[in-house]
């Protein structure tokens, strides 16, 4: 119809394997292609830019992509203001995104769920949990509505059920660690 639509996906990788964020990627491409050439590099951008974690000049994630306020062509041509970006089918590309979902992710955990982990391994992604509560209670527009409209109990069963933090985290110069910071505050073009 005629209403407006608003969805995405982005991948929170604790530890950067650049074959997992690139197949998440094309996969998000291939979602998106059929509707727009112009839908995933303009999505991937909002979801680059939503995604930021200002006072810490990073990025929640690795990316994906993320949109709202979607309108159809028709809608977008009738409506006061700016569009950010229009799809001739709003309401057909949300459904593809959310049956895309588990597909996007679930070969990712299948693949890496088993693999074994050290206790700074797990201290360091307790740490990023940490990260990804912050930006969702500083920044998220999502859980600030939730909050503002007396959700608070179903917001909060949403954040991460252990976390960490921190005083300033800097990860030692060429570990992993610090790749996956790298890739945080300079997002790559993975698809």
């Amino acid at each position: 119809g005629d209403g407006w639509y608003g969805g995405g996906a982005d991948l929170t990788p604790f530890y950067l394997n650049d074959e997992d964020a690139k197949n998440f990627h094309v996969f998000w491409k291939d979602v998106c292609d059929p509707f727009g050439s112009h839908l995933y590099p303009a999505y991937k951008k909002w979801c680059d830019d939503y995604f930021y974690i200002p006072a810490r000049k990073e990025h929640r994630g690795v990316g994906g992509i993320f949109y709202d306020d979607l309108m159809s062509d028709q809608a977008a041509a009738r409506a006061n203001g700016e569009t950010l970006v229009s799809c001739a089918d709003p309401q057909g590309f949300t459904r593809a995104v959310a049956e895309g979902l588990m597909s996007s992710y679930l070969p990712i955990a299948d693949k890496r769920r088993a693999e074994p982990y050290t206790e700074e391994q797990r201290h360091w992604q307790l740490l990023r949990r940490g990260r990804y509560l912050e930006f969702n209670l500083l920044y998220d527009r999502g859980v600030k509505f939730g909050l503002d409209g007396g959700r608070v109990e179903s917001i909060m069963v949403s954040a991460p059920p252990l976390i960490a933090w921190e005083y300033n985290v800097v990860p030692e110069a060429g570990s992993e660690e610090a790749r996956l910071c790298e890739v945080l505050a300079n997002p790559r073009d993975w698809a």
